[in-house]
């Protein structure tokens, strides 16, 4: 599946279960899974895509353990078409984007011997009064619904009138997209058989909207409790860089640039830019993410030094050496000590 969170998603999460107490976790909004579950969302990675005022988003969190109530709530900024997405396209954007890998050697005696102790290495209800359901669907183990909504009082009253569980926040959060006309895309577990629940990778999700800017809604992560991990991959015709952020003083993390080699990739978007950023204060959160093309295509890729020490033959040296200075030192003090008997 697809979820968007690489430029124009943010999500809200809400168990399906009545009397579950939210806690936001998960940087675009927040993953709730039911107590009994314990489940925990412990990343998320999104694609986006824009290209000629089109944006496509895609969407996949990690989850530890199983959760069988669960929704998400995604904000978007026109009219979205929504569908499943390849399950094997984050694997494949991780391989594209890993850090170049360098071997350096060393030769440093008894190192890696294990003598001395390890050295540090490189480092669906009846809709409320202002709800205008657009669309339900199921895909997948899914229901979607898109709601254009008067107000975020009317949305928030139509998730609850579907067994959303609403946390005190989302209201006030999600007042500015409604006022901006964005569609609030709902999406909630529907497992297809009794007892089956969601863990590990959610299915990748894909929402395609008009957007003439490159952005990732953030401001529903302001409802966190704990930290927010954002993993962006944006793919356009150039690279680009971020123009707005939603917190000022918190950069992301550059950590790729460079022209896609994967076929999925058709150009004219295909100049990968990867970001990473850590909201370890999600509250502070005032804006979303925008996007534009940077002053330049320069590439980018990581670096990551491995340290290689050869310390066989530097060892065997270093104890020659030392046993050869020992005995020229017992030769000697054997020699002047006979010169003082005779």
């Amino acid at each position: 599946m697809r979820l968007w969170r690489g430029i124009a998603g943010v999500l809200a999460l809400g168990f399906v279960a009545a009397g579950v107490t939210p806690a936001w976790a998960c940087a675009c909004g927040g993953y709730l899974p039911s107590l009994e579950s314990r489940a925990r969302a412990s990343g998320e990675k999104a694609l986006v895509r824009h290209t000629a005022g089109i944006e496509e988003i895609t969407l996949s969190m990690a989850i530890n353990g199983s959760s069988k109530k669960a929704a998400w709530i995604m904000p978007v900024p026109s009219a979205a078409k929504v569908e499943l997405g390849d399950v094997e396209l984050f694997p494949r954007l991780q391989a594209m984007t890993e850090p170049k890998v360098v071997e350096r050697t060393t030769y440093w005696p008894f190192l890696g011997l294990h003598l001395f102790p390890d050295q540090p290495g490189d480092s669906a209800g009846a809709p409320p009064a202002g709800v205008n359901v657009r669309e339900q669907m199921t895909l997948g183990p899914f229901e979607i619904a898109r709601l254009g909504g008067g107000s975020a009082t009317a949305v928030t009253d139509w998730l609850r009138t579907n067994q959303y569980v609403v946390p005190d926040s989302l209201g006030a959060n999600l007042t500015p997209y409604v006022r901006e006309g964005w569609e609030i895309v709902a999406v909630k577990l529907a497992p297809k058989s009794t007892g089956q629940g969601l863990s590990g990778s959610t299915p990748p999700l894909r929402l395609t909207f008009a957007s003439d800017k490159i952005v990732y809604p953030m401001r529903l992560s302001k409802g966190a409790t704990t930290p927010q991990v954002v993993t962006v991959y944006v793919a356009a015709p150039h690279r680009v860089e971020p123009t707005t952020l939603p917190i000022a003083y918190v950069k992301p993390e550059l950590l790729y640039a460079g022209r896609a080699s994967d076929p999925a990739m058709a150009a004219p978007a295909d100049f990968l830019t990867a970001f990473e950023v850590i909201y370890r204060e999600p509250q502070q959160i005032t804006a979303d993410f925008t996007f534009a093309q940077a002053a330049t295509d320069d590439p980018y890729q990581r670096v990551v030094y491995i340290t290689r020490n050869e310390s066989g033959w530097s060892t065997v040296g270093v104890l020659v050496l030392l046993f050869g200075l020992g005995g020229f030192v017992l030769f000697r003090l054997r020699s002047r000590l006979r010169n003082r008997a005779g």
